[in-house]
């Protein structure tokens, strides 16, 4: 795994904390595990996916595949792509 990946792991989690205000729900979410499953909420997601657009400055395509919102991995493997 590269230091960029890990890097934008990190971040997103930091987002989710933000979102879910303290890191009790993220601390027990694996990268790996479906956030649907996990309990994030649509309207969650979408505020997940308006701050990752913030925090690393790209806007989503309306056409992006369903199973890169799946999980951590997805969004960090997603933005990963975007920047090389």
């Amino acid at each position: 795994m590269s230091d960029t990946s890990v890097e934008v792991r990190q971040r997103i989690r930091e987002l989710l904390v933000d979102l879910f205000n303290g890191d009790r729900f993220v601390g027990t979410v694996s990268d790996s595990v479906s956030l649907r499953e996990a309990g994030v909420s649509s309207t969650a997601l979408v505020s997940l996916l308006v701050a990752m657009e913030d925090a690393f400055g790209f806007e989503w395509d309306d056409d992006v595949q369903p199973e890169v919102l799946r999980s951590i991995d997805s969004l960090a493997g997603y933005v990963v792509a975007l920047r090389n």
